[in-house]
């Protein structure tokens, strides 16, 4: 048995020999990246990763090594793209416009009376020019044709979770999310006039209502339909003159469609709150930004996703929030929705979005804004 003076010597040697071929190695690596970049080629190929991982654990001998084996490639894997990122210009496309606020025109899909409008007065001002869409996407197609500046739609609920068909409508053209305005949402039964909570036997409301208001209609026997909005869906009961069916829907949609509220504040939970995004064609940043939205894809293999967060942990930025949705083309796998604090005007921020591009497969900035 060797002593531990004889080992300690040993590890010495053997770790000098380490550092210089890291060292080589690295200079090697930059050399790659600067070539690729030179000639327009995709920086980061994970099958060729592999590729060099399975080779390099074939040729130890000892099959109980092979575990750690990999864990040390896929470790120096990793440090060599953090290391090749600090070589790209991720934000050589990024070019920042200052939001507008007058003479623009914003769409939202409902009628008057929606909660959608109530965000929309409320980020911009109740003067701001308007237009209404029957669905959500009909307010993406519209900013896509120019027929408005900004859309504003919603994101997420407090108490029911994401909105996902926004979610996918953010990602699949190309917008840029330019302002973020929460709203508190208190949903109400709704009725014709001289109708009563006992008479009511069905009701209309989106489905997020429906959701945020399922206890209450569970209690009383109430059987739930969806609709496109909550305010179109007043107006539909308006317009039914039904004594056995209501809607449910906010306090202003009851004004506009003369309908009695039968009774108030029945969602789930009290502080109810819904996240609405607002978002155009240009990357807009205002001087209070401090949310940056991105979405990426990742390899299908162990650690990718844990190697994002541990390059968020060490830029030391504070992740918001995370959401996943599936990649339809491929079963199993999925885009990542991830929200961050800071802005894209800091230069560490620059150098963290770089590092995680590097560990991505796709990665896309959504925006960076201000949340109210």
């Amino acid at each position: 048995m060797k002593d531990l003076k004889q080992c300690r010597y040993e590890i010495d040697e053997i770790d000098e020999q380490l550092m210089a071929l890291f060292e080589k190695r690295m200079q090697v690596a930059r050399d790659v990246v600067n070539y690729k970049m030179a000639h327009d080629m995709e920086i980061f190929q994970s099958a060729r990763e592999i590729e060099v991982i399975e080779k390099n654990i074939s040729r130890i001998q000892h099959n109980d090594l092979k575990p750690y084996a990999k864990h040390f490639l896929t470790s120096m894997m990793n440090i060599s793209k953090t290391y090749q990122s600090t070589f790209l210009s991720f934000d050589k496309n990024l070019e920042f416009y200052t939001p507008r606020m007058e003479n623009i025109t914003v769409g939202f899909q409902g009628v008057p009376g929606a909660f959608s409008q109530k965000a929309l007065d409320t980020y911009f001002g109740p003067h701001t020019k308007k237009q209404h869409y029957d669905h959500f996407k009909d307010v993406f197609e519209a900013l896509k044709n120019d027929e408005i500046d900004y859309g504003i739609v919603p994101l997420e609920n407090s108490s029911t979770g994401a909105i996902n068909d926004n979610y996918d409508a953010m990602r699949d053209y190309d917008f840029y999310i330019v302002g973020e305005q929460s709203l508190s949402v208190s949903q109400h039964l709704l009725g014709i006039k001289g109708t009563h909570l006992e008479n009511i036997q069905e009701v209309y409301s989106h489905p997020q209502g429906l959701l945020q208001t399922s206890l209450f209609l569970e209690k009383h026997h109430i059987q739930p339909h969806t609709y496109e909005n909550t305010a179109m869906a007043a107006k539909f009961v308006a317009s039914l003159n039904n004594p056995h069916i209501g809607a449910i829907a906010s306090s202003q949609a009851a004004k506009l469609y003369n309908l009695d509220i039968l009774q108030e504040n029945v969602q789930n939970v009290s502080n109810n709150a819904t996240r609405f995004i607002i978002f155009g064609k240009r990357l807009e940043i205002s001087d209070d930004a401090s949310c940056i939205s991105i979405v990426f894809t990742l390899p299908h293999q162990v650690g990718a996703l844990y190697q994002i967060t541990k390059i968020i942990n060490d830029y030391a930025i504070n992740m918001l929030r995370i959401e996943s949705r599936p990649l339809l083309e491929t079963p199993w796998e999925y885009y990542f929705y991830v929200d961050l604090e800071g802005s894209l005007k800091n230069p560490s921020m620059i150098q963290a979005l770089q590092d995680i591009k590097a560990h991505t497969q796709t990665m896309r900035v959504l925006g960076n804004y201000a949340k109210r």
